[in-house]
């Protein structure tokens, strides 16, 4: 099945997503831009994160104490997270993280069968960037990782071609709300034939 998109954007986890569906975007022209991308956690931050998601979603903030902790989200911003945290359930962040895990290690059981050696870590997947297709073209947005960005610039292959990666120094990991021009910056607009 071949899908057509002129840009898809991801991310942290949704970024990963998006990475590993690139090799079904094989005909049209597309931009992909990955936000803050979660390549490569241990297991202990996964714990960390799993801790940090299930209080968020326990204990909801107000929409006050939301932008307080946040001052570069929007009002609006604030409001929309905590209706989406208050509507989660900490059973869910659990399952997803559990399924997550899951399915690494039996990536990692099926790659050691092919393979005869361990290739993956628990969360590891910055090996999805070799299987980009030539009509892609990728910006990352690295979010500084002194105010809560995950991706790190180690963790990103130098030799795809395709690949532009931009360091956002003082911005955290939620880009989208932060520093939304930055995301809107890499999209190619279309140019008109002088």
């Amino acid at each position: 099945m071949d899908m057509s998109y002129d840009v898809i954007i991801g991310h942290s986890l949704g970024a990963v997503v998006a990475l590993a569906l690139l090799p079904l975007f094989k005909t049209k022209d597309t931009t992909v831009i990955l936000v803050d991308p979660s390549l490569e956690v241990s297991d202990e931050k996964i714990q960390i994160h799993e801790a940090l998601f299930v209080q968020e979603v326990t204990s909801t903030k107000t929409v006050e104490q939301c932008m307080a902790e946040n001052p570069a989200w929007s009002r609006r911003d604030c409001m929309l997270r905590m209706i989406g945290l208050s509507m989660c359930d900490s059973g869910v962040i659990k399952d997803v993280v559990r399924v997550i895990v899951q399915s690494l290690k039996l990536q990692e059981l099926l790659t050691s069968f092919v393979y005869g050696a361990q290739h993956n870590k628990p969360w590891s997947f910055s090996g999805l960037f070799t299987n980009i297709p030539a009509n892609v073209k990728i910006t990352v947005l690295v979010a500084d990782p002194k105010f809560g960005g995950v991706c790190r610039l180690e963790d990103l292959p130098r030799s795809v071609k395709s690949l532009n990666v931009r360091a956002l120094t003082g911005i955290g990991h939620c880009i989208q709300f932060e520093c939304p021009e930055a995301i809107m910056d890499a999209i190619p607009l279309p140019r008109g034939k002088l």
